[in-house]
């Protein structure tokens, strides 16, 4: 430091001098900020020293380690075969299955699930070149399913079966664990343990295959999307379990209100009948005829007249058993906001006119206790179906319903000596149908649902415990809880405005109409443009001129088709008799 910086830091270093810096020259200023700086400069860092060793010698100070991608080591983790039973609401999804190179808008169930166990590392599955990057891989997972849901379609009963990683020691682990524990054992146990030169039995360690172990369902939902979501596990199917082949039943219930789409008023609307006062409005279901349709597909029957041809598996086998079908009434609903529905000119039957004279208003009527509209559902159980065979089905019962069809249409259907090819008809909606139960020996699968147990042995806690995966904060009750919130409130704000707009734009028949102008019915069949067909979604279709099923153009048979594709592929026919059942 030269003289004169000298000078400047012993002028100001005491805090009291007073220091006249008007008669400093400019350079000696531009000296003096200088030091300054650089003082200040030395404080902070003496300061940042000793603030660091007390932040360091603190005991509640943690350093937080930077995060790497750790290696996760298969070999280190034993694995079992279990069952795992899920539900999904299907409307935002392309199906269950997963098919390679085929992009979709929607992504399926099965890349759902797979990105979930993928996450918690829960499947080791053998690596295959041929597959991208995340693409789902079940190869080596010793993977199985019940049923293949087609897109839009839902499942409230679904059932894998899969390898999984294990909460249960390696063979190794539970030897070296055995041997810390003998190391550690008390004089008495020395005692007991064999002379020298005899083999040291291996050490059981105790392993509950149940309480033990990863809590697969709460595991998985923590990760799947909302709609989707793993009710039961089963620790301890038989060591050949295949989902699909195992499968004893499968049930299906495909979902219809009554009426099917919103009743059309005027007597054009009214479906000829015997008695002509108690003629069918149109939009309203014959459920009667419809259940009676439906019990003609129990039994055993040739069912190629009900299902799409996948020529690609080459089935010539289509005998499938049908164990129940039926129409049933869903139970327990509340009512909806459609009051509109009681009034006379929408009702399922024509009412009896008014008296002579009496003022009609339409017909109006109020309702004393709100009926409709109703749910009901069409439930089958089989053993197997063919491929968009329950939609197949639907469609018929929804025309013999409307009145468009006899419930005889079944059987001459069905009769496939008489009609061997498939007669030109579109399948029924996806959205209302849901694969509901799929059945299994119950002697050899024990389920496991959320909420029956948690912990370990000695603090086993029952459902509604916190953390159970049931009930409370991120259980699978509250997780579509507010997925029904929202639907139901998008059905009474859509259902009261619908009502209101209903009820508002009828116009009250004028007091002084006079006995002549009153509209007689007719009695025939309604001469309509393009009729009205309800295939199960949300509004009929207009189809032109109604041609009834056995008039319709016909299909290729079956073996024609499948010999068709062969010719194509260039490819020999397989053997006969292959039917897979789904």
């Amino acid at each position: 430091m030269t003289d004169e910086h000298h000078d400047i830091h012993e002028s100001v270093t005491p805090m009291d001098d007073k220091v006249d810096y008007s008669q400093w020259s400019s350079e000696k200023l531009l000296q003096r900020v200088t030091a300054l700086e650089e003082d200040l400069r030395h404080q902070n860092a003496r300061y940042e020293i000793l603030a660091q060793k007390r932040r360091t010698s603190s005991p509640f100070h943690h350093t937080k380690r930077s995060r790497s991608a750790r290696q996760f080591d298969p070999s280190k983790y034993s694995t079992r075969l279990i069952a795992l039973k899920f539900a999904y609401l299907g409307q935002r999804y392309n199906g269950l299955e997963y098919h390679a190179n085929n992009n979709t808008r929607y992504p399926t169930i099965e890349e759902e699930m797979w990105k979930a166990f993928d996450k918690a590392k829960l499947i080791f599955p053998t690596p295959n070149p041929d597959l991208k990057e995340g693409e789902p891989n079940w190869e080596g997972c010793e993977y199985s399913k019940a049923g293949r849901t087609d897109k839009g379609v839902s499942a409230f009963g679904q059932v894998i079966g899969i390898r999984v990683r294990s909460n249960r020691p390696l063979e190794k682990q539970a030897t070296e664990e055995g041997a810390n524990n003998a190391n550690g054992a008390s004089e008495q146990d020395k005692s007991r343990r064999p002379s020298d030169g005899e083999p040291m039995p291996p050490r059981q360690v105790s392993f509950d295959a149940f309480k033990d172990e990863i809590p697969y369902p709460q595991i998985l939902n923590r990760l799947l999307p909302p709609e989707i979501r793993v009710l039961a596990w089963c620790p301890s199917p038989p060591p050949d379990f295949s989902a699909r082949f195992s499968c004893e039943e499968r049930c299906y219930k495909y979902f219809f209100t009554q009426p099917a789409f919103t009743p059309t008023v005027g007597h054009e609307s009214l479906l000829s009948a015997k008695d002509d006062h108690n003629r069918q409005r149109e939009g309203w279901l014959n459920i009667e005829a419809m259940h009676e349709a439906a019990k003609k597909f129990e039994g055993s029957h040739d069912f190629r007249n009900f299902c799409k041809v996948d020529p690609s598996k080459q089935i010539d086998n289509f005998r499938r058993v049908i164990n129940k079908a039926e129409i049933v009434e869903i139970p327990g609903r509340e009512k909806g906001v459609l009051g509109y529905l009681d009034l006379a000119d929408f009702q399922q039957h024509q009412q009896s006119p008014p008296a002579k004279g009496s003022k009609s208003h339409g017909y109006v009527i109020e309702p004393t206790v709100q009926q409709i509209p109703k749910i009901y559902a069409f439930k089958v159980r089989g053993s197997g179906f063919l491929w968009h065979q329950v939609r197949h089905m639907v469609a018929i019962l929804f025309l013999i319903g409307q009145g468009l069809e006899a419930p005889s249409l079944i059987t001459d259907i069905l009769n496939t000596s008489k009609h061997p090819e498939k007669p030109t008809y579109d399948m029924a909606d996806p959205s209302p149908l849901v694969l509901e139960e799929c059945n299994f020996p119950s002697s050899e699968m024990q389920w496991i649902h959320l909420g029956d147990y948690t912990g370990h042995e000695a603090g086993v806690r029952k459902a509604g415990g916190k953390g159970n995966g049931k009930h409370g904060l991120g259980g699978a009750v509250d997780e579509l809880w507010r997925v029904w919130h929202k639907h139901k409130i998008d059905e009474t704000l859509a259902g009261s405005l619908l009502d209101l707009v209903a009820r508002s734009i009828r116009e009250p028949i004028a007091d002084d109409q006079s006995e002549g102008d009153e509209e007689e019915p007719s009695k025939n069949v309604r001469n309509v443009e393009s009729q009205k067909v309800y295939q199960g979604g949300d509004a009929p279709r207009l189809v032109g001129k109604y041609i009834p099923i056995l008039e319709r153009p016909r299909m290729e048979t079956v073996d024609a088709i499948n010999a068709k594709y062969l010719k194509r592929k260039g490819l020999e026919p397989p053997e006969r008799n292959r039917g897979a059942a789904e």
